[in-house]
């Protein structure tokens, strides 16, 4: 009666605190919270609205500036001046040109790095919904175990009370019962914990209570050939260094343009006032052209150089790195995937052999040993499928971010 008692109240322990059982949240419902309240992406976002692009920015536009001074000097009584100037570089050797271009390649890569924080929110957010999912459904196996060694515990004490089951029978069953109540409680734990870290990526209360699905759904069919050409295409770790090598060819024009000469156009307004009065328009054009400067061009050119050469290192390291990345993981994903059947005909197997084998040990045909072998031989049948099917769907997440298909 008491083991029954603490059985019970093990298996009202996920419910407790609740008045009645909280809604279920889809994987789905999960990852719009994230997109909408998620800290990293926000975070992400306010990086890819600040813009770098501006004609302004470049060079391109003209600078006009208001001058004026003050004074009351009393050898020349009132006194006051001032001009308006107006100064536009026409032609820098297309340095101007280059910074535009070279501006709103960091503005793609500002947009292209917040795809990345939405992905990767994405993906923890699947890992983690579904870790709750595998560990629940190892909980409700542990629950089941958990009855069997009730009953064989109620059963040797029945035995015991009679004469026929020594004491030492009566401990090993009572040893069993708290070593899967045990484990039991660990489960909780790391339900509660894995429920904790999924709202903290939803950026919710870490308290807020919800359920989730009982199954981990996955794509069997995924083809290596498309997704490897989707990600050659969408890849946003590739697609950065494509584009990093981009902006290193354009500081490299940037920097050339030094060579040229800089022409310029000014224009103004100048006055000046106190016993006599004198104003007057002003224009003109200027040349400058930097023959010698100690080397420093040279010196700047042969670094730009090679920064391009580290540039197209890095982006065929992306390359090959994704390709290593996509092939690995699409061969764990067929492992695992393959594995899903297999050991889902093994946990009906196990189920059905520890059902059987509580029957013959209740009549006295199997020992005591041979039953707690059945129990773990459940246990762990439902421990490599759970596992199995876990490690798919993660690896499909992984498959589909590479591919840039995740979250579309």
């Amino acid at each position: 009666m008491k083991n029954r008692f603490f059985l019970g109240l093990l298996l009202f322990i996920p419910l407790f605190g609740f008045s009645q059982r909280p809604d279920i949240l889809t994987v789905e419902q999960a990852v719009q919270l994230a997109l909408e309240n998620n800290y990293s992406i926000k975070i992400a976002q306010n990086v890819m609205e600040q813009k770098n692009a501006s004609f302004g920015n470049s060079g391109m536009l003209p600078t006009v500036s208001v001058n004026a001074n003050f004074s009351d000097d009393k050898a020349i009584d009132l006194s006051s001046r001032g001009n308006i100037d107006l100064g536009w570089t026409i032609f820098d050797g297309l340095k101007m040109f280059a910074s535009l271009d070279r501006y709103k390649s960091m503005d793609e890569i500002n947009s292209i790095q917040f795809r990345a924080s939405v992905e990767n929110a994405i993906r923890q957010v699947i890992n983690q919904y579904y870790l709750i999912v595998s560990t629940q459904q190892q909980l409700k196996s542990i629950a089941q175990t958990l009855e069997v060694s009730e009953i064989r515990h109620g059963h040797v004490m029945a035995k015991y009370e009679i004469g026929s089951a020594s004491k030492f029978d009566v401990l090993n069953a009572k040893v069993d019962f708290n070593t899967d109540s045990s484990s039991y409680l660990h489960m909780i734990e790391q339900i509660l914990s894995a429920k904790t870290n999924l709202n903290q990526l939803l950026a919710r209360p870490i308290n807020t209570p919800f359920e989730v699905v009982e199954e981990i759904p996955f794509d069997d069919h995924l083809d290596y050939a498309a997704l490897h050409a989707k990600a050659l295409e969408q890849n946003t770790d590739l697609n950065i260094s494509r584009i990093e090598t981009q902006i290193t060819e354009l500081s490299k024009k940037e920097t050339n343009a030094l060579l040229m000469p800089t022409v310029s156009l000014n224009a103004g307004y100048d006055f000046f006032a106190n016993n006599l009065t004198n104003r007057g328009f002003y224009y003109g054009a200027g040349v400058k052209w930097t023959i010698f400067d100690g080397l420093e061009t040279h010196r700047k050119r042969q670094n730009i150089r090679l920064e391009v050469e580290r540039a197209k290192y890095m982006e065929d390291a992306s390359l090959l790195n994704l390709e290593t990345q996509l092939q690995l993981t699409y061969i764990n994903y067929q492992t695992n995937r393959d594995l899903v059947s297999l050991e889902r005909e093994n946990t009906d197997v196990a189920k059905q052999n520890m059902d059987i084998s509580l029957e013959r040990y209740q009549l006295g045909n199997l020992t005591a040993l041979e039953l707690r072998e059945s129990q773990r031989n459940y246990l762990s049948a439902i421990d490599r499928y759970t596992n199995s099917l876990y490690l798919t769907k993660l690896a499909e997440t992984i498959l589909l971010q590479l591919a840039g298909e995740l979250g579309k």
